[in-house]
């Protein structure tokens, strides 16, 4: 495509979740180059209030590790810049740990567009979504929390003043249904508290992540999780049923007295 002068095509573009690890900016890297002719790289970040760049992740990463105390998997800012020496063309990407923006410009439009197009395909497989996942987080709580207090409420309504003979005719009743009621307060009971420890375990597990001296696991949510977070996802639950059970059991006994 021919070139006018004095003119860019310019794309941007913000993800939210993406997890990288050191062999994924590694390819990021090589293939934001491509395309740019004899590129003039400059790799940085910010550890403290100083700010640190090579031209290769590997040097960058010896630099820091040799004068500051950024721990080995620390990193929460990584940001490369690719570009022709006479701006021809430009590549720009800023990563820390909530989002990965990038930035493609060149006075070739085709070029612009289908590294553009690259870049996202690479990021997409790596988890990157175009919404902050925050306020999907805050709805989905909000809905598990309504089986909370659901069950809740079952328990500890207050039906108002009654006579003795009311109070035990309805003790009676609430005996001979105690299973029925018991069983469907449990079931919301437990569908809120573990759908909010699955929610959260799955949001951690699909955070956005820089890891810049190891690789991320692949697969789904569950194999993303560390050796304490699913003994936790295991145990908890099954803790949580058995509080239920107890306090069901209790709440029978009330009853039935």
């Amino acid at each position: 495509m021919a070139t006018t002068p004095n003119q860019l095509t310019d794309l941007r573009k913000v993800f939210y979740q993406c997890r990288l690890g050191r062999d994924d900016l590694d390819r990021l890297f090589a293939m934001a180059c491509e395309g740019i002719e004899t590129p003039d790289v400059k790799i940085s970040t910010v550890a403290g209030s100083t700010r640190y760049w090579d031209s290769s992740l590997a040097d960058l990463f010896s630099l820091v590790q040799s004068q500051a105390s950024e721990p080995d998997d620390g990193w929460s800012n990584l940001s490369l810049e690719a570009k022709t020496s006479g701006g021809e063309r430009l590549v720009s990407i800023v990563i820390d740990t909530e989002r990965t923006e990038f930035n493609v410009s060149g006075s070739d439009a085709v070029w612009a567009y289908g590294q553009s197009a690259r870049l996202e395909n690479f990021l997409s497989k790596r988890g990157a979504v175009t919404q902050s996942p925050r306020y999907e987080t805050k709805v989905s709580l909000a809905f598990i929390s309504f089986f909370l207090l659901l069950g809740a409420s079952a328990l500890f309504v207050d039906s108002g003043e009654d006579t003795v003979a009311e109070c035990v005719r309805k003790a009676h009743k609430a005996k001979e249904d105690a299973f029925i009621v018991n069983s469907i307060i449990g079931v919301l009971m437990a569908l809120g508290l573990g759908g909010a420890i699955i929610q959260i375990l799955k949001r951690r597990a699909l955070r956005a992540q820089l890891r810049v001296n190891s690789t991320i696991p692949s697969g789904g949510w569950w194999f993303r999780l560390s050796a304490n977070e699913r003994i936790a996802a295991i145990g908890i639950p099954i803790a949580i049923l058995a509080a239920i059970g107890a306090l069901m059991s209790g709440f029978s006994d009330v009853l039935g007295k």
